[in-house]
């Protein structure tokens, strides 16, 4: 196959529905992320992307497949047209703002994630961060976070191209390979849950499926024109209800994309296959302001959420007021035009000639981001070092350097790296010897908070055993009902009531995140006690939202010691329940609250340790300053086979300091 003129390429007949169907997908991305709570399933957008994308390159490809035209050179010429003009300029618009107003962490993350965006890897990049998750709060700090689906579509046309002309050369059964590809593809992503949630979402494997529905259907439609034809207003009424019930009832708690997909990618190609002059086609998805927006949907979506995600971070990592994210919203739609009429348009009407100056522009971005990355964020840059910023920033950095060592993630069933189950931990961890007692540490990443203080307190005549795993609550019996467990909470809690009735730990302290109230400790207790053993119930700490460093950040200048602003009083209310519960069981019940907390305020200072005097470093996990601090104020006396030793008052430390 050899190169033909552009003009006299095959193109598919322009509809203006399924710019419509863009606009739709675009703008449900854009208020989900401006105002996730107005659109809960507005992320959907992506998923609508996939198919009008496998559904227009498939034609294109089909098309000239059938004319004898088609040239891979050519193809992937008009992808470069396509993607490369808008992709650049707000690379390096992200580069440019960064250099003026990102602290060195947060910009050395940008260049990063622009040498992820310009390579098309960022789905592997963000899948391979530790612990990371689409619909975390740390999702906001990362400005180029959304640019992993336009990985994947670039990824998947790689592949495509070369699949479809071999098929269409040997003659082979196209609708059946496809179709075979598309399931194995939809099994990896509905297998992965709940275990693998991330590859799940970032992998190319287990979204393939969405693009390869776009591309059945224009086979459908183009070798099977009659019969897509034939009831096209019930087609389209369906595919909008699908969409639409899709926006209203998947959320970020779904597990997604998993079988939800199937409403937006269904719905998606049953509006496509009913044609323009479907009554919903022609009414409501080509009226000229949702073409508008169609045609401008690319721009868009790269411009909208480094503008709100930079707005983030330059707000010390709070959400901006409602009219400011609105603000930005406009905005955004403003670039996009621009970037529409003044780049994307000229570029994409000029000739071939254009492809080495667009591919040297694109080198060009990655000569720029690489030693950002090497020069840690080029700290010495002459930004405004805001004392708010920066404090904020060394947390930042702490949950990133230090914690694997002080919270023991050697002895966490869940790789941190990529949330999967290690299948075993440490020997380390659950080592025992001699006749010393032994006590047994079993939680979650709460528990892991505590366990540098336990282990800088515990009197050295007992041994600790530590099973903690991030995410995975204390269970005798697993969540069969919603099938939500994971393997590596299954392995944790198995292995540690396996670990009590080999080793009959004196002691077992359950540390978790919360829900405290929802199981029965009682059970847990006469497990602990048949194995002549006590259960230590540790109850809730102090948690703030959105994070105790961010409150304490919007006021440096008054540190003070209580803090009630942004504290959860729903954890207040299950140590109050615990307290009822447990009061004369034998599930010795320990309130870290009544120690931290007086009527609406809980500790947040404690003294320093290391320069972090924060009881937690961010919602409630704690600091090793906190970690040590609330363990001698609660635990002390748990720590040592007589009990003997005195346990601290925090406020008479409190007073001590000043």
């Amino acid at each position: 196959m050899q190169a033909v003129p552009h003009s006299l390429l095959s193109h598919p007949k322009y509809r203006a529905d399924i710019d419509g169907l863009r606009a739709l997908a675009v703008l449900s991305v854009v208020v989900f992320h401006a105002f996730p709570t107005r659109l809960a399933g507005g992320f959907i957008g992506v998923d609508i992307f996939f198919v009008i994308s496998g559904f227009l390159i498939s034609t294109i490809v089909f098309g000239n497949l059938r004319n004898d035209s088609f040239s891979f050179l050519e193809f992937y010429q008009r992808r470069i047209r396509r993607i490369f003009p808008a992709l650049v300029v707000v690379l390096l618009a992200c580069l440019g703002l960064g250099w003026f107003g990102l602290l060195a962490g947060e910009y050395q993350q940008v260049g990063k994630h622009t040498l992820g965006g310009i390579g098309f890897i960022s789905n592997l990049m963000l899948w391979s961060e530790a612990g990371y998750d689409y619909f975390n709060t740390a999702s906001e700090s990362k400005p180029l976070l959304h640019l992993w689906s336009l990985a994947i579509e670039e990824q998947f046309y790689i592949v495509w191209p070369l699949l479809l002309v071999v098929l269409y050369k040997r003659r082979w059964n196209f609708a059946g390979v496809a179709c075979g590809i598309a399931l194995v593809s939809f099994s990896f992503n509905v297998l992965s849950f709940p275990e693998h949630a991330q590859a799940a979402f970032y992998s190319p494997l287990s979204r393939f499926w969405e693009l390869i529905i776009g591309g059945l259907l224009a086979y459908a439609l183009l070798y099977k024109a009659d019969l897509m034809a034939r009831h096209t207003h019930v087609q389209s009424a369906l595919g909008m209800a699908l969409v639409v019930a899709g926006l209203v009832f998947i959320n970020d708690e779904r597990m997604f994309p998993g079988w939800w997909a199937l409403l937006p990618t269904a719905g998606a190609a049953l509006l496509i296959s009913a044609g323009p002059q479907a009554w919903l086609n022609r009414k409501v998805l080509s009226n000229p302001i949702a073409v508008w927006f169609g045609k401008i949907s690319y721009p868009l979506y790269l411009w909208h959420w480094p503008l709100l995600s930079l707005a983030m971070l330059w707000n010390n990592e709070e959400t901006p007021a409602g009219p400011v994210r609105l603000g930005l919203v406009l905005l955004a739609i403003a670039l996009a035009w621009l970037t529409y009429k003044f780049i994307e348009l000229p570029i994409r009407a000029g000739n071939s000639g254009s492809i080495p100056q667009l591919v040297g522009a694109f080198c060009l971005v990655g000569v720029l981001a690489t030693p950002i990355i090497f020069l840690n964020g080029v700290p010495g840059r002459n930004i405004n070092k805001d004392e708010t910023r920066v404090f904020l920033d060394q947390y930042k950095k702490f949950t990133r350097l230090g914690l694997s060592d002080y919270y023991q993630e050697r002895c966490d069933f869940s790789d941190w790296t990529t949330g999967k189950n290690k299948g075993s931990i440490d020997a380390a961890c659950t080592a025992t010897s001699g006749d010393r007692p032994v006590y047994l540490l079993w939680g979650d990443s709460h528990g892991q908070a505590l366990s540098f203080g336990i282990r800088k307190n515990i009197s050295p005549s007992v041994q600790l055993a530590q099973v903690i795993t991030s995410g995975c609550k204390p269970k005798l019996h697993p969540d069969s009902k919603n099938g939500t467990d994971r393997l590596a909470c299954q392995a944790s809690n198995e292995f540690a009531i396996d670990f009590i009735k080999k080793n009959k730990p004196a002691r077992v302290f359950i540390v978790q995140s919360g829900d405290h109230q929802l199981t029965d400790w009682k059970e847990m207790a006469r497990l602990v006690e048949a194995n002549q053993g006590e259960l230590v119930l540790v109850g809730p700490l102090p948690q703030w939202r959105p994070s105790l460093p961010v409150i304490v950040a919007r006021d440096l200048k008054v540190r003070r010691d209580y803090i009630g602003e942004g504290l959860d009083h729903k954890i207040l209310e299950i140590d109050k329940k615990l307290h009822a519960m447990y009061a004369a069981t034998k599930v010795r019940f320990v309130s870290v609250i009544d120690k931290l907390c007086r009527a609406s305020e809980c500790l947040a200072k404690v003294p320093s340790y290391d320069g972090f005097d924060l009881i937690a470093l961010d919602y409630g996990h704690l600091t090793p300053a906190g970690s040590d601090f609330v363990v001698k104020t609660t635990l002390q006396n748990f720590l040592n086979p007589t009990g003997s030793t005195k346990m601290l008052n925090a406020d008479v430390i409190i007073s001590s300091k000043k």
